[in-house]
């Protein structure tokens, strides 16, 4: 994923992003205080359906963008030992947990050999099953389990200190009802879902107020180990049991420790009746790439930007290692060249982060610019509000908030000279801003001047596809145009004489559905879980599952 940008031209446009401040712009109204522990359902429909019709698209973005804050607030909110908000308490208190924490992560719900998650609620299951449920439900207990230590599609991040991030996905209950009752959870009960007669398109719930319900709602967390030189009142902070990227003898367990960590990126993903393309938001704490003024004097430290390195930024670390067959333990592997995997103890160079922010370019995306002054307006309010509050959350800040301006609007398929269209309109929906990464999650989807075609195109391109689009255009990345590319399997890949084609660990090759191309089956609405996470049932006689590397993907963002 190399950089195509000269080493000068993107210093230069590095030094202009971190000296850049927003003025406060006048577009749309102020977030309504006092902050509120209550969950939204979705923005009001009848405002913003008002504003898009007259063209008020800006006024239209900061409904959305308030959306994105009191979700954020919702959810980081004070809970009861039952999950519910603390009516008692506010958003400034650091002691209790959260009320995301009660949700479900998804290492709990994609199991190995695609098994049947337990329930929700321990108390369902039966007493056998809920002893086992308890004994194993980290997500229900004050450490968190954060199981990811990959990025996206690439590989680690390494902080500035040269200890990695980690990652965990969370879902709420009305998703996990839809994931359970359709047996989405394992391969096969994907393929039996889609390859249904009739009602097999994947739609995931939107929200009714009316029954209390949400729609199925994805939360994302990067997570920062915490060093000697770091600020820990400027971190939303956990203890976090993670699981280590380094060599393991057969039968043993992948190694884990647990570490202080701080929050450092948030990514909310809501399926909603105003937005069935999904309301993509995400957060970061402000420190991430740029310093900030103290209250005291001085400048704060960024937790993954050097401002005296040579480095070329955003760059992924090189591969060390190769993944043993028989464990799937990271083994050192000294040929550059053959190495597929990183070990932890030999990848601790910080990688330099920056944010890459697209400039405007015509027609592909005329409102980036002008919505990203508008947010970062709104954040000056609610950071104050926080401040004064004295809650740890203003040292966070949303950074974009994507939603479709015209829901259910065809896509366009990329082909040869199709750009900028094909890239604004990649997905469904008219969705603004074009281009929304978070640097924590997505650093190194930030490549700036490339090829059209990996932009316009679903990266699972189906067979006819057209052709790549050469066009020379200066774009990164956004939630809503990586989520569309997400399948669910059709089916199990076989041989000439009918029998099932096996992987090295003798389990059955799945096919995905195509989601943006040619009207192909196996759209997952938007969630890479089911693709990434779920795992199929074993053949008769097939050996046990192998833990799964610590690095497997995981998004809800990208």
């Amino acid at each position: 994923m190399g950089n195509v940008l000269s080493r000068v031209a993107l210093r230069a446009s590095i030094a202009l992003l971190t000296t850049t401040a927003f003025a406060e712009s006048p577009v749309g109204r102020s977030f309504p205080l006092p902050f509120s522990p209550k969950l939204p359902y979705d923005v009001d429909r009848t405002v913003v359906g008002r504003l898009d019709r007259e063209g008020r698209v800006l006024e239209a973005q900061r409904e959305f963008d308030i959306l994105a804050w009191q979700t954020f607030i919702a959810l980081n909110w004070p809970a009861t030992a039952d999950g519910k908000p603390a009516r008692d308490k506010t958003i400034a208190d650091d002691s209790s947990e959260r009320v995301w924490s009660f949700w479900r992560p998804a290492s709990t719900i994609f199991l190995p050999d695609g098994a049947r998650p337990k329930p929700w609620n321990p108390s369902e299951a039966s007493a056998e099953e809920n002893s086992l449920f308890r004994a194993k439900a980290a997500w229900r207990q004050h450490t968190t389990s954060a199981d990811q230590n990959f990025q996206a599609f690439s590989g680690p991040l390494v902080d500035q200190n040269g200890k990695w991030v980690r990652y965990e996905v969370l879902v709420n209950n009305e998703e996990f009802d839809y994931i359970i009752t359709n047996r989405l959870y394992s391969l096969d009960g994907q393929v039996e879902y889609t390859q249904k007669a009739a009602d097999n398109e994947i739609a995931f719930p939107i929200d009714s107020e009316s029954k209390h319900s949400h729609g199925a709602i994805e939360v994302k967390f990067a997570w920062k180990e915490l060093g000697p030189n770091d600020d820990r009142s400027r971190f939303f902070t956990r203890s976090i049991r993670v699981q280590l990227s380094e060599p393991y003898s057969a039968g043993q367990k992948p190694p884990t420790r647990e570490i202080d960590a701080g929050l450092v990126g948030m990514h909310i993903a809501m399926r909603t009746r105003s937005s069935p393309e999904w309301i993509w938001a995400t957060f970061e704490q402000i420190d991430n790439v740029r310093s900030n003024p103290l209250p005291g004097g001085g400048q704060s430290h960024p937790n993954f930007f050097n401002p005296h390195s040579d480095a070329m930024p955003n760059q992924l670390p090189p591969k060390n290692a190769t993944l043993d067959p028989k464990t799937g333990s990271p083994v050192i592997e000294p040929d550059p060249a053959k190495a597929t995997t990183w070990i932890e103890h030999l990848t601790t160079t910080p990688v330099q982060v920056t944010r890459v922010e697209v400039p405007t370019q015509g027609t592909l995306n005329p409102l980036d610019k002008q919505i990203a002054v508008s947010t970062a307006a709104l954040n000056a309010q609610v950071q104050a509000a926080l401040r004064q509050a004295r809650s740890v959350f203003q040292y966070y800040e949303l950074i974009g908030t994507q939603w479709p301006v015209r829901p259910n609007a065809p896509a366009f398929a990329g082909g040869n000279r199709s750009a900028p269209e094909s890239i604004t309109h990649k997905t469904p929906g008219d969705v603004v801003p074009v281009f929304l990464v978070n640097t924590t999650m997505e650093t190194y989807f930030q490549k700036g001047l490339q090829p059209a075609g990996p932009l316009e195109q679903d990266d699972r391109l189906a067979d006819g596809a057209p052709p790549i689009d050469n066009t020379p255009v200066f774009g990164t990345e956004s939630c809503v145009g990586c989520h569309y590319s997400a399948g669910a399997a059709v089916g199990f890949r076989r041989k000439e004489d009918g029998g099932f084609q096996l992987d090295g660990n003798g389990r059955r090759i799945p096919i995905f559905g195509q989601n943006s191309h040619f009207g192909k089956s196996g759209n997952a609405n938007f969630s890479w879980l089911l693709q990434i996470e779920a795992r199929t049932a074993p053949l008769p006689n097939s050996a046990p599952a192998k833990p799964r590397e610590p690095a497997s993907f995981i998004d809800i963002g990208h």
